[in-house]
């Protein structure tokens, strides 16, 4: 999750579907970490990124490495939770690798 977010115990059921990092919470960077920096530690630990940025993060996705999941930034911590445990559930993770999907 990029640092836009709250705490990843905010979205309790996504967090029982997945194994969620926030950014500043969970990997050590700075509130003020740079997008690629983001994206690059999620390369580095094979996570996908969770971000209301989609423009910006999608110019750092590359074939055969995580992808980006992109939300709408005015959605509440319970709607982000409900409408991104909806989307990966049932979904293989590998047919994401690579892309950048707006949900």
């Amino acid at each position: 999750m990029d640092s836009a977010f709250a705490k990843p115990d905010s979205f309790p059921k996504l967090k029982k579907k997945a194994n969620l990092a926030h950014a500043v919470h969970d990997l050590g960077l700075s509130a003020q970490a740079e997008d690629e920096e983001i994206y690059q530690k999620a390369v580095e630990q094979n996570r996908f990124v969770l971000t209301i940025n989609f423009k910006d993060f999608r110019k750092f996705v590359k074939e055969d490495k995580p992808g980006t999941l992109g939300i709408d930034s005015q959605l509440t911590n319970q709607e982000i939770d409900e409408k991104v445990t909806n989307f990966i559930s049932g979904k293989d993770p590998e047919d994401y690798k690579g892309k950048a999907t707006k949900i």
